[in-house]
C-alpha cells in the first residue's frame, strides 16, 4: 500500500514540514532551560554553576534507555514507508513499554549516580546542591523517557506537530513552576535549585501521557490498529534494543564524554567555570533546533529506507544539512556580535565571580562556539541519517572511539598542562568534533547504510506475537 504524501517527496517543503514542529518543541525545551538557568543565576550563582554538572550526568543516565525506546521511532517511521499498519501499531507498543519496563532501573541507578557527582571534585556547597538537583533529574528521567517511546508514533509518521504541542504544555508547565518554586510565589517556600528539579520532574509526564492518550483515540486510532495490538511484543522488542541500543550507547558515550568535560571544568577557576556553564546554556538556541533538524532526517530517511527509495533518502539528507547550516549560520553571527547581550542574561547577585572577566571569557566561548557548533550541525544530520537507516553500530563505534580514546585522554592531558584554561579546552574539543563530522561524512558516503534492511514491505505482514527474544 502506497504511502500518500502531502508534500513532494524530498522536497523542502516536506522537510520543514517535518522538522519545524520538532524544532519548535525543542524551542519550548530550549526556552524552558534558558529560564530555568536564568532564574537560578538571579537566584544563586552557585545553583547555577550545580545544575549543569548535575544535570548532565542524570542524562547521561537516562539517555539509555531514553535512546532505545524512542528508537520504535525509527520502525514505525520504516513500517510507514512500507506501507504496513500493523508494524506501525506494533513498533509503537514496544516504545511505550520499554520506557515503563525502564522507570524502576532508572530510579535504582540513581543511587550510585550521587557517588559519581563526588569524583567532580566540587566545593562542598556546590555538591550538597548538585545533588539534590540530581535526585530530582532521575524522577524526571523516568517522564523524559515515557515521552519518547510515547512519541515514537507521531514522530515516525511525520506528524511531528502533535509532539511539538505535547512539548510546549510540559515547557510551559516547567517554566510557570519554576518561577513560584524557585522563588517562592503563591504561598509556596522559596525552594531556589530544589524547586527548579521539582518543577521539571513535575512537567516532564506531561508530555507522554498526553501522546498516549491521543494515540488511543480520535483519527489515529481509527487510522491504525493501535489499541487491538498495543501489547508487549518480545520479538518487536528484541528488534528495538537490536537497533536502538547501539544507538542509545552512542548517545550515552557522547553526553558521557561531556560530563567528564563539565565535571572537569568545575576544577577550574569560578570565572571559567561560571563562563563555561553560561556558554553551554547560551549553545541550546543553536543546539537544540539542529537537534531537530538531525530527527527530522532521521524519520524521513527512515521512511524513504523503509519504502526502498535510497536516492530520496539521500537527498533528503543533503537539504536538512543545508537547511541546518543555513539556521547556524544565522544564529552563530549572534554569538559574535551579541556576546555581551548573553552574558548579561545571566547577571547573579553573587559577588565572588566578576562580571567584567565573566563576559571577557564567555565572549571568547562564545567565537568558539561559531565553529563548534558547524561542525557539530554536520555530525548531527549526517548520523540522523544514518541512524535512520540502521547503520547505528558505526555509530556508536565512532562516537565511542573518538570520544573515550581521543577526546577525553586530551582533555585530561591539557588540563594537567601548565597554564591551560577553559579556552583551550573548547578549543580541543571543537577538534573533535570536526574529527566527528568527518567520520560520519566518509561512513555516509560509502554507502553502506543504503542496504540495511529493517521492515519487510506489505501492508498486512504478520502480527508479532510474544515469544523468547533471541537473535534476529
Amino acid at each position: 500500500m502506497a504511502v500518500k504524501l502531502p508534500h513532494p517527496p524530498g522536497s523542502y517543503r516536506e522537510i520543514l514540514a517535518v522538522s519545524l514542529p520538532v524544532i519548535a518543541g525543542m524551542a519550548a525545551q530550549t526556552v524552558m532551560m534558558f529560564c530555568d538557568r536564568i532564574f537560578l543565576a538571579r537566584h544563586s550563582v552557585w545553583e547555577l554553576q550545580a545544575a549543569l554538572p548535575a544535570g548532565i550526568l542524570a542524562f547521561t543516565l537516562i539517555s539509555v534507555f531514553q535512546g532505545t525506546a524512542g528508537y520504535a521511532s525509527t520502525f514505525v517511521a520504516q513500517n510507514h514507508g512500507a506501507g504496513n499498519r500493523n508494524g506501525v501499531a506494533v513498533s509503537y507498543s514496544q516504545g511505550v513499554f520499554l520506557a515503563l519496563f525502564s522507570a524502576p532501573i532508572l530510579l535504582l541507578i540513581g543511587v550510585p549516580g550521587q557517588e559519581v557527582l563526588k569524583l567532580g571534585g566540587h566545593p562542598a556547597h556546590v555538591l550538597a546542591l548538585e545533588e539534590v538537583y540530581f535526585r530530582w533529574m532521575i524522577i524526571a528521567g523516568v517522564g523524559a523517557t515515557l515521552n519518547a517511546g510515547a512519541a515514537s508514533l507521531w514522530s515516525g509518521l511525520g506528524r511531528t506537530t502533535v509532539t511539538m504541542a505535547a512539548g510546549m504544555a510540559g515547557a510551559a508547565l516547567n517554566v510557570f513552576l519554576d518561577w513560584i518554586l524557585i522563588f517562592g510565589r503563591f504561598g509556596f517556600p522559596e525552594m531556589g535549585i530544589e524547586g527548579a528539579g521539582i518543577a521539571t520532574a513535575i512537567s516532564s509526564f506531561v508530555p507522554g501521557l498526553v501522546l498516549i492518550s491521543l494515540s488511543m483515540s480520535g483519527k489515529i486510532a481509527r487510522e491504525f490498529p493501535i489499541r487491538s495490538l498495543f501489547r508487549f511484543s518480545a520479538t518487536q522488542a528484541w528488534k528495538t534494543i537490536r537497533y536502538g541500543l547501539p544507538s542509545a550507547i552512542s548517545v550515552f558515550m557522547d553526553v558521557a564524554s561531556f560530563s567528564v568535560f563539565v565535571f572537569l571544568t568545575g576544577r577550574l577557576s569560578p570565572v571559567e567555570f561560571t563562563a563555561s556553564n553560561i556558554a553551554f546554556g547560551v549553545n541550546n538556541l543553536a543546539f537544540h533546533p539542529l537537534l531537530g533538524f538531525s530527527i527530522a532526517t532521521t524519520i524521513l530517511v527512515g521512511r524513504y529506507r523503509g519504502a526502498g527509495d535510497s536516492r530520496m533518502a539521500a537527498r533528503v539528507t543533503r537539504r536538512t544539512l543545508v537547511v541546518a547550516l543555513l539556521y547556524f549560520s544565522a544564529i552563530a553571527l549572534t554569538f559574535l556580535l551579541l556576546p555581551g547581550f548573553y552574558m548579561n542574561l545571566f547577571r547573579s547577585p553573587e559577588v565572588d565571580v566578576p562580571f567584567e572577566q565573566l563576559k571577557a571569557t564567555g565572549s571568547v566561548l562564545l567565537a568558539i562556539l561559531c565553529m563548534w557548533g558547524g561542525f557539530d550541525a554536520v555530525s548531527l544530520m549526517l548520523g540522523g541519517a544514518l541512524r535512520g537507516a540502521g547503520d547505528t553500530r558505526f555509530v556508536m563505534l565512532l562516537s565511542t572511539c573518538l570520544g573515550w580514546l581521543f577526546w577525553i585522554p586530551g582533555i585530561f592531558l591539557l588540563y594537567r598542562g601548565p597554564g591551560t584554561g577553559v579556552i583551550s579546552l573548547w578549543l580541543f574539543t571543537t577538534l573533535y568534533i570536526a574529527l566527528l563530522a568527518v567520520g560520519y561524512f566518509v561512513r555516509y558516503k560509502k554507502g553502506p547504510w543504503r542496504t540495511i534492511v529493517l521492515v519487510e514491505h506489505g501492508d498486512q505482514l504478520p502480527i508479532p506475537v510474544a515469544e523468547p527474544a533471541g537473535r534476529g
